[in-house]
């Protein structure tokens, strides 16, 4: 949650540059005092002008000028239902090339539909039941669905997890809490009391007397991400012991139960659900005899979670949010790369990911297995590919007392390190260089402490994480930005917090804790609002990167001019400055934020990120050059008109300090024009802003400003005139000449700004001299290498193991036992031992003994009989939605 703040190069570079102005204005003040001490002006005189130098190149409005493009873009953005609480990640959110989402709640429907549950019985998996709530109320299976929750009534309203939520509801049952105060409820030896609709009794009282059926929660151990589970321990009414329900991940459930209550064909079935995108839990249950009230509060949660009885399984169903497929398209396009960072099934995380669009149609997908090392023997990094095809099962020679088929069981713990079997044939793309990494939490950690040389390549080239604890979600995206990457986040649950809140810009999507970490909140729940800010922050960056631009060549316009006019001892009067700092620059500063963001397709390259590059910098140095040469031009040229009276400032007399000369004439109106023609070429448009022509005070003031100084260059009213203390030369001739002067100087800005510096140096010339191993980007020379590198990574080969000696307690350690004992230190293949899985299976359609078959991906109405014959495909819309 305290993760390192994010810096931003812009920001640094800003400083930089001012404390280059102030080095110039340094220069410029020592300059003068010599000068004007070596011409015998009085030291007052020396102090104030050499101090106002100062002032003129470091203006005090930048700040402030820079300020106002990021507020123009915040209140768009709230206009779009994108709340914004830290202004300056703005700007940070137009340099996004990586966005992080998470699964569930972001790219899918935050609330999750009940589709069924597995029971098992005998260690044999039974027939799928849709219709929870006609299951026996003796059944522990239904008995763990309504108590193992973290639900609460909160002004008369069920409330808690969604998921938890739709558990309960789709059971029928009833919860109920004592009518207390929320403070005290908790203290009561039965907070929380659940009951079936009817409250029909089952057990059978004393003295014949059936009492009520309820089932109170005497104590609850809340999820944790890090545990994937949460449990309770509840007592009927009536009842004479304890008993415990465990809810969390299938593979944390496997490794809590008991070995012999473990189906032996949990892998391919887990495996048939998982990968057509459900949302897969495990239930298990014990009893606790002998157990009194006093000892159940002070039993430890690890003995209360173990040596469970394997119930089943809970299957969930997940549907993709309509935005989602066209948002992911919108950034691949323009070429902004998309990671999913899920605490989900690996399985159902690569369904999605493949739905949506994060890993492309056809695309070659590389699992990485991190192994922990055993019995002193290293830690091992395998990598498979996942395909449809299926090789032969895994070959374990079992010795004593072994589960049956426990090659099932160490596939389980591969399918959750990673190896899948995607719907889609990936097995004729073995040598394409394009391939991406699907990999677990575990296997991210393994590789961060064991092999950290290849987790820059993992992350370089990962798209699915899967099983991610927020921990690890910010461990990763804190190492895509140390590859370069600029990162944005976008989840919606507390589990995203540090994600959110490491990102260069972090999206949440719900007004939890997620929405206090993130800089940008979003009031729609869906990902459209991403591309929104990247678009208001490349519009934001661009102006940020024009309104400093433009402010720091006025000023050194401004330092020219005056300095010019120092080598005469006179200056610009002070309604000149006046005009200059508050009509000209201060009106432009105000509306050249005002551009909105570019509504057509984001581009591929972002705007330039650094103030101190090739870019900028030449773009300054050419302008100011021009600056420079038509300045020195009119001051010359005025001098050499027949009609010039040079400027004495000696023969002034005491009461007159007018600064009024034709030095001071030409070199104004040049100035004023250029600070418009300054602020015309450095207000850019597409492609990541609107044209100017659509901001119309921006466009006003540029026609007005325009025409205001050509009427003080061509013919000024007499008391302008003296308001201005101009000396209009006395030829029209000469005031045309200066307009003349203007027109090239613009010719020769545009041709500079738009040709040589967007065209020729940002788009066909900066990538030809760029040296991406020199590169703060390390991902790009990352990239290159793995592009050209055809044995890497090190698709392993099939292996036969032993298993261990000792029996282990669960199938899952039992797999990992076995791998990491008698595996030798090679590469090696971890090919999952998993049934093809069946095109159609049976489920109980709740009217009775009949049973349906209908295929697996149907969308079945609850308790109706599906159509053998009718499939449906889910109706998905692929087209771009308008997040303008």
């Amino acid at each position: 949650m305290y993760p390192p703040p994010v810096d931003f190069k812009f920001e640094h570079d800003s400083y930089k540059f001012v404390e280059l102005l102030a080095c110039i204005a340094s220069i410029g003040f020592i300059y003068t005092v010599i000068t004007k001490l070596m011409r015998g002006i009085s030291t007052s005189q020396i102090v104030l002008e050499s101090l106002d130098l100062i002032t003129i190149v470091v203006p005090p409005a930048l700040p402030a000028a820079m300020t106002v493009g990021r507020f123009y873009a915040q209140n768009r953005l709230e206009a779009k239902n994108v709340y914004c609480i830290s202004p300056r990640t703005i700007n940070v959110s137009g340099s996004v090339d990586c966005v992080c989402f998470d699964k569930t709640g972001t790219l899918t429907e935050d609330g999750l539909d009940m589709w069924g549950i597995v029971p098992v019985a005998d260690r044999k998996f039974q027939v799928p039941l849709k219709c929870v709530d006609k299951m026996d109320y003796n059944e522990e299976f239904l008995v763990g669905m309504v108590t193992c929750h973290s639900l609460t009534i909160i002004d008369g309203k069920l409330s808690g997890d969604p998921l938890d939520l739709k558990m309960f509801e789709s059971t029928g049952w009833l919860l109920e809490e004592p009518e207390v105060n929320d403070t005290s409820k908790f203290d009561m030896i039965f907070p929380t009391v659940v009951r079936p609709p009817n409250s029909t009794s089952v057990l059978q009282g004393v003295d014949g007397i059936e009492p009520p059926l309820e089932i109170g929660i005497v104590r609850q151990f809340p999820f944790s991400s890090n545990l994937q589970r949460m449990s309770v321990i509840t007592r009927t009414l009536g009842a004479t012991q304890f008993q415990v329900y465990c809810k969390g991940s299938p593979e944390m459930i496997l490794s809590l139960s008991q070995p012999d209550t473990v189906p032996t064909d949990l892998t391919s079935v887990l495996e048939e659900y998982t990968q057509e995108g459900y949302r897969v839990l495990a239930l298990a249950y014990k009893g606790l005899p002998r157990v009194s009230y006093v000892k159940v509060q002070r039993l430890l949660r690890e003995d209360v979670e173990s040596s469970l009885i394997f119930l089943g399984l809970i299957i969930m169903e997940n549907r993709l949010k309509p935005e989602s497929t066209g948002i992911i398209g919108m950034l691949r396009n323009a070429s902004i790369r998309t990671i999913m960072v899920t605490g989900d099934n690996m399985l159902t995380a690569l369904s999605v990911a493949r739905d949506c669009g994060i890993i492309a149609l056809g695309q070659r997908v590389v699992v990485a297995h991190g192994l922990l090392g055993h019995s002193g023997e290293p830690a091992q990094l395998l990598y498979t590919n996942a395909c449809n095809s299926m090789p032969p099962s895994l070959a374990v020679h079992c010795t004593g007392r072994d589960l049956a088929n426990s090659s099932s069981a160490i596939s389980f713990d591969t399918l959750e390190s990673g190896t899948v079997s995607p719907t889609t044939d990936d097995s004729v793309a073995t040598t394409d260089s394009g391939y991406c990494f699907v990999m677990t939490g575990k296997t991210w950690m393994i590789a961060k402490t064991h092999f950290p040389d290849t987790v820059p390549r993992l992350a370089t080239r990962g798209a699915v994480f899967a099983r991610m604890s927020p921990d690890h979600k910010q461990q990763l995206v804190q190492e895509l930005q140390a590859l370069g990457y600029y990162v944005a986040m976008c989840g919606d649950g507390a589990n995203d917090c540090g994600a959110l809140k490491a990102a260069h810009a972090g999206i949440s999507l719900s007004d939890s804790e997620s929405s206090v970490a993130s800089p940008f909140t979003s009031k729609e729940a869906n990902i459209s609002c991403v591309p929104r800010v990247i678009r208001e922050g490349r519009a934001a960056l661009v102006t940020s990167f024009g309104i400093f631009k433009y402010m720091a060549a006025y000023s050194l316009t401004q330092f020219v001019t005056v300095m010019i006019l120092y080598s005469i001892d006179s200056n610009l009067t002070d309604i000149e400055f006046l005009y200059i700092d508050l009509f000209v620059i201060t009106v432009f500063a105000f509306f050249f934020g005002r551009t909105e963001a570019y509504d057509g397709p984001l581009v591929k390259k972002p705007p330039i990120m650094s103030l101190i590059s090739l870019s900028p910098i030449l773009s300054l140095l050419m302008q100011l050059a021009v600056v420079i040469l038509v300045q020195w031009v009119s001051f010359y040229w005025v001098q050499q008109m027949p009609w010039f009276e040079p400027y004495n400032s000696t023969a002034e007399d005491a009461e007159d300090s007018s600064n009024a000369c034709f030095e001071n004439y030409a070199l104004f109106t040049v100035s004023s024009m250029q600070y418009i023609i300054l602020a015309l070429v450095f207000s850019k448009g597409a492609p990541y802003r609107k044209s100017i022509f659509s901001n119309y005070g921006f466009l006003a003031s540029l026609v007005c400003l325009t025409g205001f100084t050509l009427y003080l260059t061509l013919d000024p009213a007499e008391w302008l005139r003296d308001r201005f203390e101009l000396m209009v030369p006395p030829t029209l001739d000469f005031r045309l000449i200066m307009v003349m002067l203007a027109f090239v100087n613009t010719v020769l800005a545009v041709f500079i700004e738009y040709f040589i510096i967007d065209y020729l140096m940002f788009r066909k010339l900066l990538y030809h001299f760029h040296n991406i191993d020199k590169s703060h980007r390390k991902f790009l020379a990352l990239e290159q290498s793995l592009q050209h590198n055809q044995n890497w990574p090190p698709i392993t080969e099939e292996v036969v193991t032993d298993v261990p000696s000792k029996q282990p307690r669960s199938p899952a350690v039992a797999s990992v036992s076995t791998l990491q004992k008698d595996v030798p230190h090679r590469e090696m293949s971890l090919t999952p031992s998993v049934l093809v899985p069946p095109k159609r299976r049976h489920y109980s359609d709740c009217s009775g003994d009949h049973l349906a078959t209908v295929s697996r991906n149907v969308t079945l109405p609850l308790c109706q009989t599906a159509d053998v014959n009718s499939t449906s495909v889910p109706n998905m819309d692929r087209s771009v939605p308008d997040v303008q």
